[in-house]
């Protein structure tokens, strides 16, 4: 089973992907994540392999050395032959002990793979978990390659091409083969580039780098036309990492035969560094440029065997080709800007682009009635709710309170009408205390009087607790998060939105956010109705959807995202959607008649001069004071 805890392998990514940011300086990505990955992966030994002109090639590992047969194997399984490569690499991959992923998956011009060879047949959950981590540092080894070719960019392309103009313009072999060797050495940084001429017995050096002339007797010559023959019988490329006997350090050689038409084993080159830092972002540079520069010096050296007399007559022809075709510069630059004028004039369609949500057309949202909290809620997320149907069964503190403030009022009340309808009984047997009857009448009238205002505010008070229980407005389905946890508990204050109900059943519409610069041209297109656009779901790739848009705000909505936006709406076939979602994102292309194409192009610096200079006000200016003489 993998050593693959959540800490050891977030530590690792973790430093790795800071390494990768930074763009490698030090090139020490690849050591550290072959070396991390033989303990995390449990593996018998890991590997990093590229592909040069279609040889894999071998660029470090960690583990436990393999030899050539399994290695061979791995290869293969990793740099299929294109003919039926996949099922062949299904198959293998199953009966073998390795596991492999390649990157980038952005540009497979260049390849890279991450290999892992386990000492015995693993389970499949193992296989499965590994396979997860090898991709897991595969994303961020692509990451260390976006990061380190925008670093080697820099100039790597102008100077590659500038070389490849002085190999076009060779005028013999020597200078030829010469310039090749030069410009390899220049663009990988190497110490020394040989190339070689080979036939059957024999292997020839014919340029090296650094070197005007060649002595065909020197040691150290004939010792590398030796070691070019031994690995051109192999007819693929080789990285070597041998040991100097005089300096005892570290030496990388790169082989790899150099493709011609005629003969693919007529040449070989052999590129040698002796610092071992870069090595494989050097490989990497020769596997991008060694294309560029064969092209070229295979069509120089083709064109340099024709003879002298050939090439002479057609230097001449393509310079008098050349004169006759020539035109004055100002008449080319004239037709060209009359091109252009033309071609800015031509009426284009004029499109509006917009986000968009979807939303059902028949929804309501439930608010708090009262200041009050949940008691009870009585519905769930997604629950099919009808019409006056209990929702929410909320509880007002204050509301209660003021209710037994009401109900005591009440009481007193009653207790003081009994004692006075006593005190009038008592009084009305006596017809001479009149003016006592009259006053105590009076304050019976006044008791009765608030006694009715008390009877009115309870029942006001008893409909806002009736109130207190919410119901459905509309049949529908409930739309909301966790109520459970986000409502529970929860002081609420009246209006306070709970969560909505919406016929998911019923007719759906395009909630459209029209920037606000884009408005006037919307409104403007309005004007002879509905307007027909096209529109899509984000997360679906089904295309040629269309709605009708048919209202917009004048109101400006001030959106933290978008800006400031006019909220438009557009009627769609719910038969389009298989299945709405409620605020699933969307794009719309609204049409807004034709413009020129000039005006396209150019629409924002158009506006912004209408802005500036166009539409500016212009000052009354104050006339100047009239002084009146004063009379004599």
């Amino acid at each position: 089973m993998p050593d693959a805890t959540i800490e050891n392998t977030d530590r690792v990514l973790g430093q790795l992907e800071t390494i990768a940011r930074n763009a490698d300086p030090q090139n020490i990505f690849y050591r550290r994540l072959i070396e991390s990955l033989v303990p995390i992966l449990q593996a018998q030994s890991v590997l990093l392999a590229t592909c040069i002109e279609g040889k894999p090639l071998i660029l470090d590992s960690a583990g436990e050395p393999l030899n050539g047969t399994l290695l061979a194997e791995g290869l293969a399984l990793t740099f299929p032959e294109p003919k039926g490569h996949e099922l062949h690499s299904q198959t293998n991959s199953q009966r073998s002990n390795w596991m492999v992923t390649r990157f980038p998956k952005n540009n497979p011009s260049m390849p890279l793979a991450l290999m892992a060879r386990f000492d015995q047949q693993s389970s499949r959950q193992d296989l499965l978990v590994a396979k997860n981590l090898l991709d897991a540092f595969a994303e961020i080894s692509e990451l260390r390659e976006v990061y380190v070719e925008n670093a080697r960019a820099v100039g790597l392309w102008k100077r590659a091409s500038v070389r490849c103009q002085e190999l076009a313009s060779a005028q013999s072999h020597v200078q030829l083969h010469r310039g090749l060797v030069e410009a390899l050495r220049e663009s990988l940084d190497a110490d020394r580039v040989s190339l070689f001429a080979s036939n059957t017995q024999h292997s020839t050096m014919v340029a090296c780098s650094g070197s005007a002339s060649i002595d065909p007797n020197s040691a150290l010559v004939q010792s590398l036309e030796k070691k070019v023959f031994e690995s051109l019988s192999e007819n693929q490329t080789k990285l070597s990492d041998e040991v100097s006997s005089e300096s005892q350090a570290h030496r990388y050689s790169l082989f790899m035969p150099w493709e011609t038409s005629g003969n693919p084993r007529a040449y070989s080159l052999l590129i040698e560094w002796s610092d071992p830092q870069a090595i494989i972002d050097r490989v990497q540079k020769a596997s991008n440029l060694f294309p560029m520069f064969n092209q070229t010096w295979q069509s120089q050296n083709r064109w340099l065997f024709l003879p002298s007399e050939i090439r002479g007559k057609a230097h001449a022809k393509s310079a008098s080709a050349k004169h006759s075709r020539s035109f004055p510069k100002s008449a080319l630059i004239l037709a060209g800007v009359a091109a252009l004028a033309a071609l800015a004039m031509i009426p284009c369609p004029f499109t509006i682009q917009a986000q968009a949500y979807l939303e059902p057309v028949d929804q309501r949202i439930v608010h708090a009635s009262a200041d009050s909290f949940i008691q009870d809620l009585l519905v769930r997320e997604g629950q099919l709710v009808k019409p006056q149907e209990p929702l929410v069964q909320l509880r007002s503190p204050s509301l209660e309170l003021q209710i037994e403030e009401v109900a005591g009022q009440q009481r007193a009340l009653e207790e003081k009408k009994n004692g006075l309808r006593v005190a009038i009984n008592q009084l009305s047997s006596s017809s001479t205390d009149l003016a006592n009857q009259t006053r105590v009448s009076a304050d019976l009238k006044i008791i009765e009087v608030q006694e009715s205002q008390s009877r009115k505010k309870q029942e006001f008070l008893l409909e806002q607790k009736e109130d207190l229980l919410v119901r459905s407005p509309i049949e529908g389905m409930v739309v909301g998060g966790d109520l459970q946890r986000e409502l529970s508990d929860r002081p609420l204050q009246r209006g306070d939105a709970l969560f909505r109900v919406a016929d998911l059943q019923g007719p759906w519409q395009l909630i459209l956010l029209v920037a606000d610069r884009d408005g006037g041209y919307v409104q403007k297109a309005m004007e002879q109705g509905p307007i027909q656009i096209d529109w899509g779901l984000e997360n679906s790739t089904q295309k040629g959807l269309r709605a009708s848009l048919h209202s917009m705000t004048k109101d400006v909505d001030q959106r933290p995202a978008e800006g400031p936006c006019r909220i438009a709406k557009a009627s769609i076939d719910n038969k389009q959607v298989d299945l709405p979602v409620i605020g699933a994102v969307a794009y719309a292309r609204i049409p807004c008649g034709t413009r020129p194409l000039w005006y396209i192009w150019s629409r924002p610096m158009v506006e912004f001069l209408q802005k500036r200079f166009w539409f500016t006000s212009t000052l009354t200016p104050i006339p100047a004071a009239t002084f009146i003489e004063p009379m004599p």
